[in-house]
């Protein structure tokens, strides 16, 4: 089932009353996390940001479900490098196991462009359906169900036109 991400403007106080948890948000309502009363009413505002680089990848597999096999063999690699060096996104019980096998394999294959292309794109094909399995079977749906029960938080950056990722203490 896709996900559906709404825009919300809201002032900076309110902002940082929701980091701080003093709020929280729920639907379309901001309120006290003390006492559940109604601080603000949302409305939707503005387009979902379309962010540049791999976060746009990360995004697009986050918010819109995006199917990890409809990704290149490049946005594939790129995908498990920026896993990998994440400080949030590599740190998750459920990838640690299989973070060493996708470090393996985008390490070949960055020692492997320095010397042949080719011979680079022919090994990521090799490697592909593992990197999918790995990312489609256990890493996502945990990400996600992360991100639904409010560990994490998706932040996007309107200054610097990126998405992050933020977890919760």
């Amino acid at each position: 089932m896709p996900y559906i991400y709404i825009p919300f403007l809201v002032n900076d106080e309110i902002a940082e009353k929701l980091k701080a948890r003093e709020y929280e948000r729920v639907g379309g309502v901001i309120r006290r996390s003390n006492n559940k009363r109604i601080v603000v009413w949302l409305r939707q505002n503005g387009e979902i940001p379309t962010p540049t680089g791999i976060t746009n990848t990360v995004f697009r597999i986050i918010a819109h479900s995006t199917d990890l096999r409809n990704l290149s063999d490049d946005e594939l690699i790129e995908f498990g490098r920026y896993i990998n060096e994440h400080p949030v996104l590599s740190g998750f019980n459920f990838y640690s196991g299989t973070r060493t096998a996708v470090k393996s394999i985008v390490d070949k294959y960055d020692r492997l462009v320095i010397r042949n292309k080719k011979e680079a794109m022919i090994y990521v094909k090799d490697k592909r359906n593992s990197l999918v399995n790995i990312f489609s079977r256990t890493y996502i749906p945990n990400l996600k169900h992360q991100v639904e029960l409010g560990m994490i938080n998706v932040v996007y950056d309107e200054t610097k036109n990126v998405v992050d990722f933020i977890k919760q203490n």
